[in-house]
């Protein structure tokens, strides 16, 4: 049996289910933990990125891909487990996510 490759989607989405468009306020994804935080570090992650990628153009779709592929990488070395090449990928998707958050 072959071994399928693993991979990672982001999708972006055009208005709602119901029809219409909704107002970014009236998502009601971004809620407060309880404890005085914005919400769930996750979210605030992907939302991040879909800004990045809305007001970053061709740069921004770039250092995404360059961190899904450093996640990749991460999940082949696992699979193959060759430690070397997991120090290496972990290496490229810290500086990717770095890169991505930075926009450098």
């Amino acid at each position: 049996m072959a071994m399928r490759k693993p991979t990672l989607m982001i999708a972006v989405g055009l208005g709602g289910p119901h029809g219409g468009e909704q107002d970014e306020d009236n998502l009601q994804r971004e809620r407060g933990d309880g404890n005085g935080g914005d919400g769930d570090i996750a979210t605030e992650a992907i939302l991040g990125i879909v800004r990045d990628l809305h007001h970053g153009g061709p740069l921004a779709i770039r250092r995404v891909r360059l961190l899904a592929r450093g996640l990749e990488d991460l999940c082949q070395a696992v699979m193959k487990k060759d430690d070397y090449a997991l120090e290496e990928a972990a290496a490229d998707a810290r500086d990717a996510l770095n890169n991505l958050i930075d926009g450098d």
